[in-house]
């Protein structure tokens, strides 16, 4: 387990982004929401270099590592600053006793698959650790096709693992405006169906729901695409947020109408028919727009001095 914890100095790839590693103080965030069916999150990182331009995580208070406390990232620098937790797994490592029977999603704040993991590999540390928790159910959720480089480790959970793969629109120039610096379209499409191949249960997420060409086409193409299940999500704006004009500006105020939002949901329903809570309860699965998942009994959750592997 050791050598599995030990990080290495990474090489500065991303001239772009100013990364500030950080020894984080905690790891888990408790969560008991009865709606997405998690009880934690967790975040590798702090910060998003994928910098969608409608996040609601840029207006968080970000510390600066290194400066006084009060000292503040300006919003408007959301997606040129980094912050590696680097301690990430030590700290899951000695937390895991707070997972038995519980659920993990990773990650509700950052994406845990940045370009940036390439060289940290954060994500795939505390999935291992959460791979040496048997009673644990995980959920992660990125738009990036990244998630690959792990697909052997995704698939080593079987059914208590799944995968939530955003896909906001059908039109790779609306993500260039509105999510300019993440993966796109055509690849996300494709790590969904390579994904889906491997038996890795993928949740497709319309959200927040984007400026789409073709409804009926959409839906049709996360269908054929191996997804097991779909759920679309409005936009949360803040408040006197610059993104509305944005909109505007391109002439995309419908997505604002929740009928807009009702139509594509309701395409998405018909051929992802959503199970009665009497069918989840009989096959044991609990109801989660991210994932449904299957747990198989398994043993005693490893306590903190339990040796493991």
């Amino acid at each position: 387990m050791d050598a599995l914890l030990q990080t290495e100095q990474p090489k500065a790839l991303f001239q772009r982004f100013e990364v500030e590693p950080e020894e984080a103080k905690g790891i888990l965030r408790h969560q008991k929401d009865p709606v997405y069916g998690f009880s934690y999150s967790l975040n590798p990182y702090r910060g998003c270099s994928h910098g969608c331009r409608y996040c609601y995580v840029r207006d968080y208070p970000a510390q600066v590592p290194g400066q006084p406390r009060g000292v503040l990232h300006d919003p408007a620098q959301w997606g040129q600053w980094i912050a590696p937790k680097v301690n990430a797994p030590e700290l899951l490592w000695a937390q895991r006793h707070k997972l038995h029977g519980e659920t993990v999603f990773m990650a509700s704040a950052t994406d845990p698959y940045q370009p940036i993991e390439r060289e940290y590999r954060l994500s795939r540390k505390c999935l291992q650790v959460l791979l040496a928790c048997p009673t644990t159910r995980v959920v992660v959720h990125t738009r990036s096709p990244l998630i690959l480089q792990d697909l052997e480790l995704l698939k080593a959970f079987g059914d208590r693992l799944s995968v939530g793969f955003s896909i906001p629109t059908d039109d790779d120039t609306v993500r260039q405006v509105v999510e300019p610096q993440a993966p796109p379209i055509p690849t996300r499409w494709a790590a969904v169906e390579r994904l889906s191949k491997a038996g890795v249960r993928v949740t497709l997420g319309a959200a927040p729901l984007m400026h789409l060409h073709d409804v009926g086409a959409f839906v049709r193409r996360a269908k054929e695409s191996g997804a097991r299940s779909a759920w679309v999500g409005g936009l949360r704006l803040l408040p006197h947020d610059p993104f509305f004009d944005l909109l505007r500006q391109h002439h995309w105020l419908h997505i604002l109408d929740p009928g807009y939002a009702e139509g594509v949901r309701k395409a998405m329903h018909e051929l992802f028919p959503r199970k009665s809570k009497q069918q989840l309860r009989q096959e044991g699965q609990k109801q989660e727009p991210e994932a449904r998942v299957r747990v198989r009994p398994a043993p005693r959750q490893p306590g903190l001095f339990d040796a493991v592997g």
